[in-house]
């Protein structure tokens, strides 16, 4: 690279000795390290915006980690579903959750198929559990009304 300093004892010992010598009176293009095949600092200002925009994608992809984010359940672990069910999948401190938009019903896992498939197995089991008695609250009754509409019993 031009304008560079390299690492001999005849080299430039410091930056207003390299400014005299290259009669210099800004520090635009002055080396930024007296080493062999260092940058000067216009070249690296020309670096910044790239160095700028991959922080940002970075930065872009971690917080889009951690977002919450909506499916469809169109099936359960063994019934089938009339409507695609919404759920939702967020990243807490232990791992993922899963839960229903419609009623509070949730599953947890390590990553989002495991806290998925223990939601597929919640609303499955409490859909069994209801479909056995009619001795509910209002409340259950209609989360047992809305189950019995949405999952097909074939």
């Amino acid at each position: 690279m031009t304008g560079t300093a390299t690492n001999s004892a005849t080299d430039i010992s410091s930056l207003s000795d390299w400014k005299y010598k290259h009669n210099e009176s800004d520090t635009t293009s002055t080396p930024v390290i007296a080493e062999e095949g260092v940058a000067t600092s216009i070249e690296l200002e020309k670096l910044i915006p790239h160095i700028a925009t991959y922080i940002e994608q970075k930065n872009y992809a971690e917080s889009k980690k951690n977002e919450a984010i909506i499916i469809k359940l169109n099936m359960l672990e063994t019934k089938r579903l009339r409507n695609p069910l919404d759920v939702i999948i967020e990243e807490d401190s232990e791992g993922f959750i899963a839960r229903t938009v419609d009623f509070s019903l949730f599953g947890c896992g390590d990553d989002r198929i495991e806290a998925i498939d223990a939601l597929k197995f919640e609303i499955e089991s409490l859909y069994f559990d209801l479909i056995e008695d009619d001795n509910f609250t209002e409340e259950w009754l209609s989360i047992k009304n809305f189950l019995i509409e949405l999952i097909i019993d074939s």
